[in-house]
């Protein structure tokens, strides 16, 4: 019995470790092409702004699809999609064909997350979703570690073209292993199958309706991302920070990544056993509160050995808090509308991103790297702050 229930949930995870290794390959070559055709720093920052402008191109709308159709179907097709576009990057020495092709393949990626997402909420019985959580978080730090290896292995062993056909392989394998997952639906696919612009306008209003009466658990959901929008931002601010302000070589730079891929994994073998003990809501913000705190010491290192105890210990917690979101959010959205939710909701995430980053980019020409990353981790740390006395709070957790 136990493994019959364990058999789909396995399944998909395994879907979930080689879809993130085949990601990490991906990111990493076409960085890399893209540096390699242009010879331009702005460039390859520029394939980093695509994914949160096709969020909030899809985010409208992909929902209203997700919630009504088959979410298994959708991601094979996806996946399938994916593969074929990826397919005709090595044959174009155009950068503008180059951006197009990833630019549909980010768009892709947009509708694909919260559909996985939704499909893996309705595959999961309420019950184990904590321990699924913990596993998965498992599973992406691996791929962290695993993926810039494999991807580092075929580079040298082939090129960058050779490493882009793998990862056609891959979103095909990644298709055949969805495939053999059974059929979920949410109860909303009963509701008028047809996507028009009044039922999406609709879908908006559901939206809206739900976030007054669940203002707390919105709250939360934001400020979680906001923490989360501003480590991205640091991360983009990361290599000019190591190189000139720490005076790091590449090779110490490559050894505190490292040492994050071994914090996610300590991370994630610690959050499989709090999860047992403790509530989501509570991993999420102390495990938020201490990715800060991570933060902050890396932002005020003067040595490589300051540098790295923060990138240990945001690693490690950053682990713990993504699974308490993730158990958080799953308890408190209605699976019939997990679709339309969570995907209106990141696309006001992308566009806080978007502003978010273009700020960072403006403060970096008037203030040094240091102090930006000192001010960027400052807000995070403040904001963080208020999410744990906001999470602790009994009253707002009662409302929740």
């Amino acid at each position: 019995m136990y493994s019959f229930k364990w058999k789909f949930p396995i399944l998909y995870l395994s879907s979930v470790g080689v879809a993130n290794i085949g990601g990490w390959i991906y990111l990493l070559a076409i960085n890399l092409m893209v540096l390699e055709i242009t010879g331009s720093a702005l460039a390859v920052a520029t394939l980093y702004i695509i994914k949160p402008i096709t969020q909030l191109l899809v985010g409208p709308w992909a929902g209203s699809i997700i919630d009504r159709v088959s979410t298994k179907h959708i991601m094979v097709y996806l996946d399938l999609f994916r593969a074929i576009l990826i397919f005709f990057i090595p044959f174009s020495n155009s950068v503008f064909i180059i951006f197009t092709l990833v630019f549909f393949i980010q768009m892709a990626g947009a509708i694909f997350e919260p559909a996985s997402f939704t499909y893996m909420t309705l595959l999961l019985p309420e019950s184990i979703r904590h321990r699924f959580n913990a596993i998965l978080s498992f599973v992406h730090s691996g791929a962290f570690v695993t993926g810039p290896l494999i991807a580092g292995i075929l580079f040298m062993i082939g090129s960058l073209k050779e490493a882009l056909f793998v990862n056609v392989f891959i979103f095909l394998l990644c298709a055949a292993l969805a495939l053999l997952l059974p059929k979920q639906m949410s109860s909303a696919s009963h509701e008028n199958s047809r996507i028009t612009w009044l039922n999406i306008r609709n879908d908006w209003s559901l939206v809206v309706r739900f976030s007054k009466k669940a203002i707390p658990f919105f709250v939360l959901y934001m400020m979680f991302q906001m923490v989360m929008l501003l480590t991205a931002a640091l991360d983009s601010m990361e290599v000019t920070f190591a190189k000139k302000i720490l005076n790091l070589s590449n090779t110490a730079y490559g050894s505190l990544v490292t040492i994050a891929g071994i914090g996610f994994l300590t991370g994630a073998i610690c959050t499989n056993v709090l999860v047992r003990f403790f509530p989501a809501k509570l991993l999420m913000s102390i495990g938020t509160l201490f990715v800060s705190i991570g933060y902050i010491i890396y932002s005020f290192s003067t040595t490589y050995l300051l540098a790295s105890i923060g990138f240990f210990v945001l690693s490690f917690f950053l682990s713990i808090s993504n699974t308490g979101f993730m158990t958080y959010i799953q308890s408190n959205i209605p699976t019939d509308m997990m679709g339309r939710i969570s995907s209106i909701y990141e696309m006001l995430a992308s566009f806080i991103q978007v502003i978010t980053i273009l700020l960072v980019g403006l403060a970096s020409q008037w203030f040094s790297v240091k102090e930006v990353v000192i001010g960027c981790s400052t807000l995070m740390f403040t904001t963080a702050l208020y999410l744990t006395l906001l999470s602790a709070s009994k009253v707002r957790s009662k409302l929740a």
